[in-house]
């Protein structure tokens, strides 16, 4: 009797296990069924261009939020973000009159200048600021800009009266390859962001290829939420790859700080692919005719307009001081600059006598600067500003 007892309660509760597990399973397929639908096959638990932080925007691509107070992710990182009321990275989510009762400075460039990984006040943007409290000091850097966004934005919010004394942009080596096959207008003259070239990821290579990817499964291609895990699986390894990578394997070929990486050898290789059929002299000259434009909206309206340039790891690792980009934004300068920031000379001092100074300066298996890069290069500004 007890025996017959017990396995009817098995029965009992095997038939209710598998009664559950049959609804999970129908309930994921319906909620994995809306989603295809409602999101058109897009995968909304995915970063694609847009998350809580970024978003796209109709005349200069796309943009921060505004008054956002929240965390982004960059690779391991996971720092606190504010944003102001113009969407623009600050120390905390504050109202921007378009008029200021001081004197103001805009900063612009990509994502060096909006400081990627970093809270705002890590930044060498945050940093000046501290240093001059005095200004007021807007940051409209986001990561992907380029001379064609530059112009656009300081021209949009310029259209809607904001008001600010002087404009720093800070030129970034990955411009060039960015105005090359990154930016154009459509024929109605919009400004579009993609990757207008054959075989992008050949262009754009990942700090993750230290850890090959399969192919997505069979589950992946048709569960949102399997796709979703098994990318937060493979991150997560990769970030680990990366961390216990060394220099020397990071500079093999095809890696993040290999010699032939074409976003960042075009300083010192003359022939760096992927610049579109105009090759590197035409993503050269078309950052000029934007920078041009930029300086000619500028003036007249009796803005100054300032310049900055910095290395990435490729250019302490295989260009010279004097390096092309130095040369090509020095030159610019002349006669339409109100300041020239060279920081070239500030890091490859800083090389000199720091024998790790890739891993000091920079994210590991990145080219951003981290903290101590930013600390030195708004060490180096702010001493050449007070200069002046």
């Amino acid at each position: 009797m007890a025996v017959s007892t017990t396995r009817a309660r098995a029965l009992r509760l095997s038939g209710l296990v598998l009664i559950n597990v049959a609804l999970a399973i129908a309930l994921l397929a319906a909620t994995e069924f809306i989603l295809h639908r409602v999101y058109n096959w897009t995968n909304p638990f995915l970063d694609h261009g847009e998350n809580a932080l970024r978003s796209r925007d109709p005349v200069f691509t796309h943009t921060l939020r505004p008054n956002f107070d929240g965390y982004d992710v960059w690779g391991p990182y996971t720092p606190r973000i504010f944003t102001n009321s113009l969407g623009f990275k600050d120390a905390a989510a504050r109202n921007v009159p378009l008029l200021s009762d001081r004197r103001r400075i805009v900063f612009i460039g990509d994502s060096f200048t909006e400081g990627v990984g970093l809270p705002y006040e890590q930044t060498f943007v945050g940093r000046f600021a501290q240093a001059f409290p005095e200004i007021d000091v807007l940051n409209a850097g986001v990561s992907s800009y380029a001379p064609s966004a530059y112009y656009e934005k300081l021209k949009y919010y310029l259209d809607k009266g904001l008001k600010f004394d002087e404009a720093i942009v800070y030129m970034d080596i990955s411009d060039i390859q960015d105005e090359a096959i990154s930016y154009r207008y459509d024929d109605k003259g919009v400004l579009e962001l993609g990757v207008f070239t054959p075989n992008p990821e050949k262009c754009l290579p990942s700090a993750y290829q230290l850890l090959p990817r399969d192919p997505p499964g069979w589950l992946e291609k048709r569960s949102f939420v399997a796709e979703f895990v098994s990318n937060l699986l493979f991150v997560k390894k990769a970030n680990a790859a990366n961390a216990s990578a060394s220099l020397s394997e990071l500079m093999r070929p095809g890696r993040v700080y290999s010699r032939d990486w074409s976003r960042a050898s075009w300083t010192f290789d003359d022939k760096a692919s992927c610049y579109g059929d105009a090759g590197v002299a035409g993503g050269v000259r078309k950052a000029l005719q934007q920078m041009d434009r930029l300086h000619e909206l500028l003036a007249a309206r009796g803005i100054a307009l300032s310049v900055g340039v910095y290395p990435w790891p490729h250019q302490l690792l295989y260009d010279v001081e004097n390096s092309r980009q130095a040369q090509i934004w020095r030159d610019w300068c002349a006669g339409k600059c109100e300041r020239y920031f060279d920081h070239f000379p500030a890091f490859v001092q800083y090389k000199s006598g720091h024998a790790d100074y890739v891993r000091d300066l920079y994210f590991w298996a990145d080219v951003h600067f981290n903290a101590e890069g930013n600390r030195l290069l708004a060490a180096d500004l702010i001493e050449k500003f007070r200069r002046r």
